[in-house]
């Protein structure tokens, strides 16, 4: 039984380190969709996850799931993927 439950312990662990890179330009829109969230409302207690947003029009909206759910051409961006990255 320890074996498994040190396998699975370096699954988990690859599967976090684990980064996607998205096209640049996505993630720029996903920082202006992030920054006109918090400069149009007042601090909550739910902050989002990321921004679901569409690769061809870069259209998006606030996820508060860690896992949402996506149209065909959506990606999901991670919000710390979006304050991590500096242009």
């Amino acid at each position: 039984m320890n074996l498994k439950s040190s396998t699975r312990n370096q699954d988990s662990v690859n599967t976090q380190t684990n980064t996607i890179f998205f096209d640049p330009s996505l993630i720029k829109a996903a920082r202006n969709i992030y920054r006109s969230y918090c400069n149009l409302n007042v601090a909550t207690e739910n902050k989002p996850r990321g921004i679901v947003i569409n690769r061809d029009n870069h259209r998006g909206q606030l996820a508060f799931n860690a896992k949402p759910i996506l149209l065909p051409r959506e990606c999901f961006i991670p919000l710390k993927q979006i304050e991590a990255e500096v242009y």
